[in-house]
């Protein structure tokens, strides 16, 4: 696959968040994919499972917005970072929901094989600033100054 088309398959799992469509998200994962997430103990293994997250994620964050904001492109491999804005009214990872707004950062790193599909991913983001933003975690902007 070329550049392009790999930009093309992540914009569409972009879109596919946008639009809270788990199926879409995970239309371009092979079906035993391994997803990795730091707010994961272990890694996700196939693409029924990654449906679940995501749509675990969707129902958490109701009005989610996803941005990509970089994308860079070294076949087959592809690191886009996005921003991930949304108001906390479901439970995810054990949390309840808070009512609060968020705004998370993200680098996912994508290796896709030779059709263009998702074989695996890393995805890293602040997971201690998103549990400070929905009031679960100390400020430490303040904790610093004291």
């Amino acid at each position: 696959m070329d550049r392009r088309q790999l930009l093309a398959r992540a914009e569409a799992t972009v879109t596919a968040c946008n639009r809270r469509d788990p199926d879409a998200f995970v239309a371009n994962v092979a079906e035993d994919v391994i997803w990795r997430d730091v707010a994961l103990a272990l890694p996700l293994h196939g693409r029924d499972a990654l449906r679940a997250a995501a749509e675990a994620q969707m129902h958490a964050f109701p009005d989610m917005r996803v941005e990509a904001t970089a994308v860079t492109i070294d076949p087959p491999r592809l690191v886009q970072e996005v921003t991930l804005t949304g108001t906390h009214r479901g439970s995810l990872l054990g949390i309840e929901p808070t009512g609060r707004w968020t705004e998370t950062h993200m680098a996912t790193v994508l290796t896709f094989d030779e059709d263009g599909v998702i074989i695996e991913a890393s995805v890293y983001w602040n997971l201690q600033g998103m549990l400070r933003q929905l009031g679960l975690g100390p400020d430490m902007a303040t904790a610093a100054a004291a």
